[in-house]
């Protein structure tokens, strides 16, 4: 059985068998290579412990598609292919440039380090090495590295410092619409899964409170709106909730109401510490990860026929927020990422 190989063909299938010896597709690399050196089918199988039809069968895929066919895209992704510095390098690039699909990806290596991947490939590599097809995060231009940094700094201090029985809360609103929207979910290929949806556009109003300390210690107050005088009212929910508590901090944005005058004079009256995150900081916020949880948990997932209903499945989220408690702690840590990709951690 005559099977020719060119010299490039030959190096190509060398360095594969290198870095496939001990794994499964070893055998094949290896059985076009004994035939290319004209060694009969009945010696290949033999040497290799295989039937000699496989030994055929491997021969026909080669010649039909070449290593795509043979190994039908395996080795394609298999980390081999790069060193662990060609590795590193390519995690760097990644993190510092933006490719939109595999194929792009693939010819960066290719230029960079003349090792060729098809796109299949490429993307099975990306998921061995840490990364995933996702959305981009959303950046405000508008932040402030530095600002992060220092409030990071300050926050940290107050945390070090704040003494036994004080509570740290996170403060936001959040606003539902009553309006069913596809997510994503596994759902059988082929298939559909079809959702029912409405076409409102009514909205709940939640002005909030996060304890940094216990998932559990939400204050969510359903309001007509969320302004000075329903912060006013939140604030009255925590000091009633914490009597013993010598300070109450609360870590807000910049929101006008936040900054209301009769509100600011009602804070500098009691145990409330009001302290304010950086401009266009709501990765620093905590609560933020909570209203996400809720959209996951409630507002995307389910359908609500009218408004009472759907205000309803929300007021029983925050009712029975202790049924969450095992996820959200691994949810609202206190770690963050600065705008800069610095990670912080309180």
């Amino acid at each position: 059985m005559e099977l020719t190989l060119s010299p490039t063909e030959i190096e190509e299938l060398r360095k594969l068998q290198r870095n496939l010896q001990g794994r499964s597709d070893y055998a094949r690399v290896t059985c076009i290579l004994m035939l290319s050196m004209g060694n009969t089918p009945i010696f290949v199988a033999d040497c290799l412990g295989i039937d000699i039809s496989t030994v055929y069968r491997y021969r026909s895929l080669y010649l039909e598609g070449g290593l795509d066919k043979l190994l039908e895209n395996r080795y394609r992704g298999y980390q081999g292919l790069l060193n662990i510095f060609q590795i590193e390098s390519l995690k760097q690039e990644l993190r510092t440039h933006l490719y939109t699909d595999a194929k792009q990806v693939s010819q960066w290596v290719k230029d960079t380090f003349e090792v060729t991947y098809t796109p299949q490939g490429m993307a099975d590599l990306l998921n061995r090495i840490g990364f995933s097809y996702k959305k981009t995060t959303e950046v405000p231009c508008e932040a402030d590295p530095l600002k992060q940094k220092l409030f990071a700094e300050a926050l940290s201090k107050i945390l070090q410092e704040k003494e036994e029985g004080d509570v740290v809360y996170f403060a936001d609103g959040v606003h539902p619409t009553h309006n069913s929207r596809s997510t994503y979910a596994w759902i059988e290929k082929g298939k559909e899964f079809q959702q029912p949806t409405v076409s409102g556009r009514d909205r709940v109003n939640i002005n909030g409170l996060l304890n940094a300390y216990d998932v559990t210690d939400v204050i969510a107050l359903d309001c007509e709106c969320v302004n000075a005088e329903s912060t006013k009212e939140l604030y009255e929910l925590a000091l009633k909730k914490h009597p013993n508590a010598k300070n109450i901090y609360i870590i807000s944005d910049n929101a006008l109401y936040y900054h209301n005058k009769e509100l600011q004079n009602r804070v500098e009256d009691n145990r409330i510490k009001q302290i304010f995150l950086p401009p266009y900081s709501p990765n620093l916020n905590l609560i933020e990860r909570l209203w996400k949880f809720l959209r996951k948990k409630v507002i995307n997932t389910g359908f609500y026929r009218n408004k009472t209903e759907f205000r309803d499945a929300i007021r029983n989220f925050f009712d029975n927020i202790y049924t969450y408690k095992k996820e959200l702690e691994s949810l609202l840590t206190l770690n963050f990422r600065l705008i800069n990709s610095q990670t912080i951690s309180f």
